[in-house]
């Protein structure tokens, strides 16, 4: 398992993060068990994975602690709180009291079985909602750490929302979070424009999200979301491989499947320190390991891939909602 240092934190992890959000849920969702989702959290440890993250809305936290019973020394956590109320839109002004972010947080730690969080995520952060999460909760966020509840703070976008990285660039300049859980892939790399490289002379600890969603990992679906993306005016069906972007990244020389050169694409890409990955299953997870562990795409790909996708900032990657 390679290793990075997690930006100014100094946390040494892997690059690979599991994540135990997603559409998978450690396979909760997928009806697996409590059990079997703590034994793939030991799996992914025993297979060099030292980051973990979930959230309270993911429902994950306890089979979480579960798998890191006796095994918490090493392993770096990540959790999140909300800045809008449970059960409100997620672009809602309906915030959050600090005592509901104290309770979260304690909550949290009594599920995960453990003493502190590595990692305090403020969780999908619009725009909008930005002044109310630096200017009134933040000194509350500062209070656990002095405390020792919370080791580093974070912030997360609301990738496909916010389509400028608005609050991440307002979070960048503000300087006080330590770590970005951001959107980026292959179909829609908008944050290596807008995020990445100040994140980098900040040293920032950056986790990259979407790495991989449906419509990357097929074929027609990568089609029907490049057909879309051509209808809004976002990608130029005359450049080369536009029509045919799942046969550029399936050539011979280039990657196994779209899954494997997605994860790629993310691990490589300058200002990345660690890339997301979830699942209910230990094949996939050792796939995954394996994709995001490989060598960088080939130089030419990347370049076809900047020249069809560059204008993109609207996609995430999820496949088409039937209406």
């Amino acid at each position: 398992m390679q290793t990075v240092t997690l930006g100014r934190t100094g946390l040494e992890v892997s690059v690979v993060a599991l994540g135990a959000g997603g559409h998978s849920r450690l396979g909760l969702r997928g009806g697996a068990s409590e059990a079997e989702a703590a034994n793939l959290v030991r799996a992914a440890i025993d297979r060099g994975v030292t980051i973990i993250d979930t959230a309270p809305v993911y429902g994950t936290e306890d089979v979480i602690g579960m798998g890191l019973e006796g095994r918490r020394d090493g392993i770096v956590v990540s959790s999140k709180v909300r800045v809008n109320v449970a059960g409100s839109s997620n672009e809602s002004s309906d915030f959050v009291a600090l005592a509901d972010i104290r309770a979260s947080v304690e909550t949290s730690l009594r599920k995960l079985r453990t003493d502190r969080l590595d990692i305090l995520h403020l969780h999908g952060v619009r725009p909008q909602q930005y002044d109310y999460a630096v200017n009134t909760l933040l000194p509350e966020l500062q209070r656990l750490q002095a405390e020792g509840k919370v080791r580093f703070l974070g912030i997360t976008e609301g990738f496909g929302v916010d389509v400028e990285h608005a609050m991440l660039r307002r979070a960048i300049a503000d300087g006080v979070w330590d770590v970005l859980m951001l959107g980026y892939n292959f179909v829609n790399p908008s944050a290596a424009r807008h995020v990445l490289p100040e994140a980098e002379a900040r040293n920032l600890g950056t986790m990259a999200m979407y790495a991989v969603r449906g419509a990357l990992s097929n074929s027609d679906s990568l089609g029907r979301l490049i057909e879309r993306l051509a209808a809004q005016g976002e990608v130029d069906l005359t450049v080369p491989f536009a029509k045919d972007a799942a046969g550029l990244l399936l050539a011979d020389g280039v990657a196994g499947s779209l899954t494997e050169a997605a994860y790629r694409f993310c691990r490589h890409s300058k200002g990345i320190h660690v890339v997301m990955t979830g699942t209910g299953n230990l094949a996939h997870l050792e796939q995954n390991i394996a994709a995001i562990n490989g060598p960088a795409l080939p130089a030419e790909t990347l370049q076809h891939l900047s020249d069809i996708f560059g204008r993109v900032k609207t996609a995430t990657g999820d496949p088409e909602k039937p209406t």
